[in-house]
């Protein structure tokens, strides 16, 4: 079994390729400054980070068999065309939910505590009167109640907050309440915005959740609100964010994804005081790492036995 590892979040290349070494599989990372199609043509795995998997890479692999993408969101992956050419698309659920989770509250506290205008003043060796708020009493509105959401909720309601929790079916009997102050479904989400000190984004992107907070949400926002998105950027209108932040309809935003990865240094974006990007880094601590080269390593065994990939998220097929 051949597996290449195409550009992944956070330049994990090298980490991967020897935790996988270390588990007997022989690994190829790609060299972008060289022709990238003669580089996967025998792939019978390739393992995908932050690239766009479409039907000419795929076409352009004679030999695929699974394409294992290091996070949970396969949203970046020709999923349609693999199920027509009977290749399995696998995902990583959950591994990563504590370590994105904690990752949320820190940019919750950074956002709360102002820290982001106390640079300025440690360059110029200045001490500013820089003055922060607390969560404790803040309402906080989770979008997106899966496993990386519901372990949002446990830290939040521990620091005093009160937490909203919006998820596609509120009904759902094995959905965990015990840190959540009210769950609601998609349709009393405009309601719920006008209540929140804090939103935080933790759903995939699809053409239902594409550009799902634009102007009318901004709009319905308190002027103090602060939004946090760890999921996906193109949740979020890109114009509508930057016309909110500059307009201060909103307090600011923290994001860990962006619209284009890697970002423009020179992008406007960027530019804006009430804005802070970090690189795509929430889901990756040392054990998540290790948790997501056990489930690769397991997929790839079971791939290259005949079976199916435990994690599939197109498993009703045989190959």
């Amino acid at each position: 079994m051949k597996v290449t590892i195409l550009q992944l979040a956070n330049g994990l290349e090298k980490i991967f390729s020897l935790k996988l070494r270390e588990r007997g599989f022989t690994t190829e990372i790609v060299d972008y400054t060289r022709p990238l199609f003669e580089q996967i043509i025998d792939s019978d795995v390739l393992i995908n980070g932050l690239g766009n998997v479409d039907a000419s890479l795929i076409n352009a692999c004679t030999k695929l068999k699974m394409i294992h993408q290091i996070g949970i969101g396969v949203d970046n992956i020709d999923f349609d065309y693999c199920a027509s050419k009977l290749i399995y698309v696998a995902n990583i659920p959950k591994n990563n939910a504590v370590s994105v989770a904690e990752f949320t509250l820190f940019l919750m506290i950074y956002l709360a505590k102002n820290i982001g205008s106390t640079s300025s003043s440690l360059m110029k060796r200045r001490v500013l009167s820089i003055i922060g708020s607390e969560l404790q009493g803040k309402t906080l509105l989770i979008v997106g109640l899966g496993y990386t959401g519901s372990e949002v909720a446990k830290r939040a309601k521990a620091f005093g907050m009160r937490v909203l929790a919006m998820t596609r079916n509120p009904t759902k009997p094995e959905i965990d309440k015990r840190y959540l102050d009210e769950l609601i479904g998609p349709h009393d989400f405009l309601k719920k915005l006008p209540e929140a000190d804090y939103i935080s984004i933790h759903i995939p992107l699809t053409n239902e959740t594409r550009n799902m907070i634009d102007t009318r949400e901004f709009n319905l926002m308190k002027k103090t609100t602060y939004l946090v998105n760890v999921a996906r950027a193109a949740v979020v209108d890109k114009e509508a964010l930057f016309d909110a932040l500059t307009n201060g309809k909103i307090a600011g935003a923290a994001f860990d994804v962006f619209w284009q990865e890697p970002a423009d240094p020179d992008d406007k974006m960027l530019n804006l005081g009430g804005f802070f990007l970090t690189q795509h880094i929430a889901g990756w601590s040392a054990e998540s790492i290790d948790g997501a080269t056990e489930i690769i390593a397991t997929n790839i065994e079971r791939v290259a036995q005949g079976g199916k990939p435990l994690t599939a998220v197109n498993p009703e097929y045989s190959i």
